[in-house]
C-alpha cells in the first residue's frame, strides 16, 4: 500500500508530522479522525526532511479563481450545459492558466468524471470547501446557485484582502521613507560631520559622541545587523512551524492588546462565513464543521472548533458549545442560538460574518489612520534628535579658541 505523509493537530493543539500506509488518502483521513487528529495538509514524502516546509504553489490567482467561479455560475444559470459552459470559458480567454484549467476540467467531464472529482485533483487551486460545495450542488441539482454562493464567498474574501492592502499602503510608505531617511543620515551625513569635528579637535558633546559611535558601528558592522535579523526571522519562522511554537504564537497573538481582539474577530468571521456558506449550500452540519476546522488559521480557535465538532456528534447545540469555548463574541453566540431555534443557522452565520467584517474594516481603518500621525511623530522625534545632537556640536564650534 502507498504511504502518505501528513501534518495534523491533536486535541491539545499540538502539531503532528508523520506518515502512514493506507489504501488511499480518504481511508487515512477517517483513521486520523478516529484517533482525534485534525488533518492540516498532505505532505510530500521528503517534507519531514526539509528545514522549512514548502507550500504548494497555486496555478490560479485569487482573481482568476473568482472570475472562473462567477463566469461558470452565470453560464450555468443561463441554461448552458456544464461541458459547454467550460468550453465557452476556455474560448473567452486567449491564453493562460484559466484557459488550461477550463480545458482540463472539460476533458475530465468528457472522460466520465464529475466536476467536483475533477476539481479535487487540483488541490492547489480548489480548497476542500470549494470541492464539497460543488459536490453538493451536483447531487442536489443546484450547481448554478452553489456557484453563485461560492462567487460571493470568494468575492468577499478578495474585497477584505484588497481593503487591508490599500489601507496599509500609505502607512507602509511613511515607515519605509522614515527608515531610509534615518539610514542615509546615519550612514552618510553623520560621518561627514564627525570628520569635521575630529579635524577641529573640538570637545564633542556626549549626545553627539553617542550618535557618532552608533553611526560608525552601523557603517562597520551593518552586515552583522542584517545577518542577525535574517537569523532571527528564520528562527521565528521555524519556531512557528513547530506544534509548541505555533500554539504559543497564536496564543500570544490573541492576547496582544487591541490587535488580539481584532485577530480573534477575523478568525471568527472566517469561521462563521465558511460554515454559513456550507450550510446554505446543503452540506450537512458535521461535514461542514470538519471542513471549517481546516480553514481556521489560529490554533486556539481551531482547537475550539474541533471540540465543537466532537460535542455536536454527541447531540450538543453549537451555541452552548460556542459559549463554553470563550473565544466567540456574545453577539455571534446569540445569533447562532436564534438560527438553531428558527432553522436558519446558515443565514445567521453569514449575517454574523457580515457584521464582523464591517466591524473589522472599521477598526483596521481606524488603526491605520492612527498609525499615520504616530509614525510621522516617531520618525520626527528620531530625526529631530539626530539633528539636535549634531547642532549641539556645531554650536560648540564658536567656543574654539584660535
Amino acid at each position: 500500500m502507498p504511504r502518505f505523509a501528513y501534518e495534523a493537530v491533536d486535541i491539545r493543539g499540538r502539531k503532528v508530522i508523520d506518515s502512514a500506509e493506507a489504501k488511499d488518502k480518504e481511508t487515512l483521513l477517517f483513521a486520523l479522525e478516529s484517533q482525534g487528529l485534525v488533518l492540516l495538509r498532505w505532505l510530500d514524502r521528503d517534507h519531514t526532511r526539509k528545514f522549512f516546509p514548502r507550500r504548494p504553489s497555486r496555478l490560479l490567482s485569487r482573481g482568476e479563481l473568482l472570475q472562473f467561479t462567477k463566469d461558470l455560475g452565470y453560464l450555468l444559470k443561463s441554461g448552458l450545459p456544464l461541458d459547454r459552459a467550460l468550453t465557452v470559458i476556455g474560448r473567452s480567454v486567449e491564453k493562460g492558466n484559466l484557459k488550461s484549467l477550463a480545458k482540463e476540467l472539460e476533458d475530465a467531464l468528457r472522460g466520465g468524471k464529475s466536476l467536483s472529482d475533477a476539481m479535487a485533483s487540483r488541490k492547489k487551486d480548489f480548497s476542500e470547501l470549494y470541492v464539497n460545495m460543488v459536490r453538493v450542488g451536483e447531487v442536489g441539482g443546484v450547481l448554478p446557485q452553489v456557484m453563485a454562493k461560492l462567487a460571493q464567498f470568494e468575492e468577499r474574501a478578495e474585497e477584505t484582502k484588497k481593503f487591508i492592502i490599500s489601507s496599509a499602503i500609505y502607512p507602509s510608505i511613511l515607515v519605509m521613507v522614515g527608515i531610509i531617511s534615518v539610514l542615509v543620515i546615519m550612514g552618510f551625513v553623520v560621518p561627514r560631520f564627525a570628520s569635521i569635528f575630529k579635524g577641529l579637535g573640538q570637545q564633542i558633546p556626549f549626545a553627539t559622541q553617542i550618535l557618532i559611535s552608533v553611526s560608525a558601528l552601523l557603517r562597520q558592522w551593518w552586515w552583522v545587523l542584517v545577518l542577525t535579523m535574517v537569523v532571527l526571522f528564520l528562527s521565528l519562522r521555524y519556531f512557528a512551524h513547530t506544534s509548541v511554537g505555533r500554539l504559543k504564537l497564536d496564543k500570544l497573538a490573541i492576547g496582544v492588546p487591541l490587535l488580539g481582539s481584532l485577530i480573534r474577530e477575523i478568525q471568527v468571521s472566517h469561521f462563521a462565513r465558511t460554515l454559513g456558506t456550507l450550510l446554505l449550500s446543503g452540506v450537512p452540519l458535521l461535514k461542514s464543521l470538519s471542513i471549517v476546522r481546516e480553514v481556521v488559521g489560529n490554533q486556539i480557535i481551531r482547537t475550539s472548533v474541533q471540540k465543537i465538532y466532537d460535542k455536536v456528534k454527541e447531540g450538543r447545540r453549537i451555541s452552548s458549545l460556542m459559549k463554553e469555548m470563550k473565544v466567540f463574541p456574545e453577539m455571534a453566540i446569540q445569533l447562532v442560538s436564534v438560527g438553531e431555534e428558527t432553522g436558519r443557522m446558515g443565514e445567521m452565520l453569514v449575517e454574523i460574518a457580515e457584521e464582523l467584517d464591517n466591524k473589522i474594516q472599521a477598526r483596521i481603518k481606524f488603526y491605520l489612520t492612527l498609525l499615520e500621525p504616530l509614525t510621522i511623530l516617531f520618525m520626527g522625534l528620531i530625526i529631530g534628535g539626530i539633528v539636535v545632537s549634531m547642532l549641539m556640536a556645531v554650536f560648540g564650534i564658536n567656543e574654539i579658541q584660535f
